[in-house]
């Protein structure tokens, strides 16, 4: 008999959310054969296993977490199978329902039916399935009625009214109180967790301040309009690959905004890998483009599309989020304006980047008035690394290139 553990996936993982098995009791698996899907703190991702054997046990049902190393399954000889047994509380019995909550339509009376037409993210679908659920009639909380991963939880624990999301960026400065009476608690997922620890430690960590400017994206928008013209939609450029690919030309001059803070001082990165913040239904995940600086233009975009696409599809791997040296948030898709963005650590800063906007600008040094293509960044920078004149020269540059953008691609 051999135990199957939860691997280890990244560096500060400390234990994965089984979201399926692939195989069941009885199953014979080979070494190196996916048997599970897991969610942890960054990206949902099938496991190996790294024996081969019958499955004799399934200790970590779908729906439970486990520690990393922790055994979440038995392989033993053809035969010796023994029942299933869950030794990690399920995600449904962290939830608090309200008393009403008794009333809901029991889930084993549920049958599973064909998620056609209906939307949901690929892990709600999924947990769905598993739970014998029909997404018909779940009511969904992410963008335009989407059903996520959190509404099928809230219905497995017999409560399916749609909670809020907490905020993507949010810190959780001091303890949050304890839930009131009649009130539903939905557990946090891994990449939630995770988000309210890391952007905590920096916020009260980091001494954080701000340096914004005003980027006049009238030449960006009219190169962005000249490169699509004979391209199709699933290969043009953004306005925020050509903010990316600005980034990644300025930090190559500024190393001190591509560094970390660690015990011994400053280290100095030797590559610009610049993260993009990508928002899904369970959070903010960062995939990062790796040797942002030299990389074309167009490498950029092309890198950015299918980063999101993954992203989007529940599909990034560990080598997708690690390594990232920078960060570009933007958030002009939703009309904000000017915002400020928390630093990722170990990273020292991030870029956020707001909506371009049509505003009346003065002409040079004269009276006229004309009207103008402006966008608002704002850079959030670790005071321990850098002060407020090298991060003003930083936006500067990054101000230069936008505005010029022909320079990004000689």
């Amino acid at each position: 008999m051999a135990d199957i553990t939860m691997p280890k996936m990244g560096f500060d993982m400390t234990e994965g959310l089984i979201v399926r098995w692939l195989k069941k009791v009885g199953d014979h698996v080979n070494k190196g054969e996916a048997i599970a899907e897991i969610e942890t703190d960054k990206v949902t991702i099938e496991i190996e296993t790294f024996v081969s054997g019958t499955i004799s046990e399934i200790i970590a049902q779908a729906g439970t977490r486990a520690q990393v190393g922790g055994v979440i399954a038995r392989t033993g000889e053809a035969g010796a199978a023994v029942a299933p047994k869950a030794a990690v509380a399920p995600v449904a019995a962290l939830v608090v329902a309200t008393p009403v909550a008794a009333a809901a339509t029991p889930r084993a009376a549920v049958t599973a039916t064909s998620s056609t037409g209906v939307k949901a993210s690929p892990i709600a679908k999924k947990m769905a399935s598993q739970h014998g659920l029909n997404l018909g009639d779940i009511q969904g909380t992410g963008p335009s009625g989407r059903i996520v991963r959190d509404d099928v939880a809230a219905v497995i624990a017999g409560n399916p009214t749609p909670v809020a999301r907490p905020a993507a960026s949010a810190p959780v400065i001091a303890p949050p109180p304890a839930a009131a009476a009649g009130t539903t608690v939905v557990p946090l997922t891994s990449m939630r967790r995770t988000i309210t620890r890391r952007l905590t430690q920096s916020w009260q960590s980091a001494p954080h301040f701000y340096v914004s400017m005003d980027v006049d994206m009238g030449a960006t928008l009219e190169l962005r309009k000249q490169i699509n013209a004979p391209l199709a939609k699933d290969q043009q450029v953004s306005i925020n690959d050509i903010i990316v690919k600005a980034c990644g030309v300025a930090l190559a001059q500024f190393p001190y905004l591509n560094a970390s803070y660690v015990e011994e001082g400053i280290q100095l990165n030797p590559s610009v890998n610049v993260s993009i913040a990508v928002a899904i239904d369970s959070g903010l995940v960062a995939p990062v483009i790796t040797n942002t600086d030299s990389r074309t233009l167009g490498g950029v975009a092309r890198e950015a599309k299918r980063l999101i696409a993954l992203a989007r599809d529940g599909k990034l791997g560990t080598e997708n989020l690690s390594g990232g040296t920078f960060t570009v948030s933007n958030l002009g898709m939703y009309g904000v304006t000017t915002f400020d963005a928390i630093i990722t650590p170990p990273q020292c800063a991030i870029l956020a980047v707001g909506a371009v906007r049509r505003t009346p600008v003065f002409k040079g040094d004269s009276n006229d008035v004309v009207a103008a293509n402006i966008c608002s960044i704002t850079l959030s920078a670790d005071h321990r690394i850098t002060d407020g004149a090298e991060a003003a020269r930083f936006v500067a540059e990054i101000k230069r290139l936008v505005e010029n953008p022909l320079l990004m691609l000689v």
